[in-house]
Order: C-alpha cells, then sequence, then structure tokens
C-alpha cells in the first residue's frame, strides 16, 4: 500500500503524532517487504505471564511489542469486510510473522527478546480472535485495572479509533469506541520461531 493521502485536518494531524510517537518510542520497520504489515518496539513488560508454551515473561523484562503498519493494511472495502479482504489480511499477516522470525534471528536488537506482544486494543470479534489464535497468538482479558489503568485503557481506545479512522475510514464507519478492547496479546521467541522461522512451513494453514 502506498502513503496516506490525509483528507481533513483531522486525518493529517493523526498522520504527524503517529510519526513523531513512533520516533519518539524506537519504533521501527523491521522488513521492507511490501507485504509486511507490522512494526516492532522495545519496551519493559508490565506484567508477568506465563504462556503456554512454558516461557515466563517477567514484569520489568524488554518485550517485542507488535505495532499495526497503518498504512499498509488491507483496506477495507466501501462494501464493507467481505471474505477477499479477510484471506488477504491472512496472507500478510502470516508473511509479516515469517519476516519478523527472520528479523529475530538476525537483528542484534532483538536477539534476547522472549517475547513479542504486550497490550493492545483492537475489535476482538470472533472472527478476529480466532484468526489470531490460528496464528499462534495467546489472548488473555486484562486483569482488574487501577485508575491509571482505565485511563490509560480510554486513550488508547480513542488513539486507535482515530488512527483506523485516518489509515482505513469504513472500518469506522457506524461504529464508536464500544466495539473496541484492550487485551493481552502474546506470541513467544521459541513458537514464532518453531511455526514461522522455516519460512512458515511449520504453520498449519
Amino acid at each position: 500500500m502506498g502513503k496516506p493521502q490525509p483528507s481533513d485536518w483531522l486525518s493529517r494531524l493523526v498522520v504527524a503524532i503517529d510519526r513523531t510517537m513512533r520516533r519518539r518510542l524506537g519504533i521501527w520497520e523491521f522488513s521492507d517487504d511490501p507485504d509486511c504489515i507490522l512494526r516492532i518496539g522495545l519496551i519493559r513488560s508490565r506484567w508477568e505471564m506465563t504462556l503456554n508454551d512454558g516461557t515466563v515473561i517477567r514484569r520489568g523484562e524488554t518485550i517485542g511489542m507488535i505495532h499495526a503498519w497503518n498504512e499498509r493494511v488491507p483496506p477495507i472495502p466501501p462494501t464493507g469486510a467481505d471474505m477477499a479482504w479477510a484471506r488477504e489480511l491472512r496472507r500478510r499477516l502470516i508473511r509479516s510473522l515469517q519476516l519478523l522470525a527472520q528479523a529475530v534471528r538476525e537483528d542484534p536488537r532483538l536477539q534476547t527478546i522472549r517475547g513479542f506482544g504486550g497490550a493492545g486494543v483492537l475489535h476482538f470479534s470472533p472472527a478476529i480472535l480466532r484468526l489470531l489464535e490460528r496464528l499462534g497468538l495467546e489472548i488473555y482479558e486484562l486483569p482488574p485495572q487501577s485508575l491509571r489503568d482505565r485511563i490509560e485503557e480510554l486513550v488508547s481506545r480513542v488513539w486507535t479509533w482515530l488512527m483506523r479512522r485516518t489509515f482505513n475510514p469504513p472500518s469506522v464507519e457506524g461504529r464508536g469506541l464500544e466495539v473496541l478492547s484492550r487485551r493481552f496479546y502474546w506470541l513467544s521467541r521459541e513458537k514464532l520461531l518453531q511455526l514461522y522461522g522455516n519460512g512458515g512451513e511449520n504453520y498449519d494453514q
């Protein structure tokens, strides 16, 4: 996908803020493959998690935070999300995870990272949950939240809605913040390499 062409002042502002925040947070494109729709950043985990393969993510441990490369996410057609769109999204996600596995092996910044994910805001519909789980990601509800957590979640939901409005307008038409929620999503280094490290030949498609 090409670069977005903002059509109003709010979209242009969102693009500018997004660019600034990526630079300040050190989020980078780990591949220049045109089918890659993910970016990566390094953060300290605020949570302690035990993943299904036994990987334990400690609080304070550096993890790889997976971000959508919004300009490249397949746009929802005017008629709405359909099977063709879902297949293309799935294809690009699989390709992106293959490229991430390659980066994990080759990029010195990712050599010691044992877990990828974090807390993300998404429309976690049953179809999206099935897709993410088929891709190997583990999805968890957030634990009881403090006031700070609730404020942070609201800000995250508003920002995600604005990003979708800017880069994929049909995805928010007729939808408000109520369709978005914040959950944990995790993929261990070992599972990433097992499923996608050999070009995805171990991924059950």
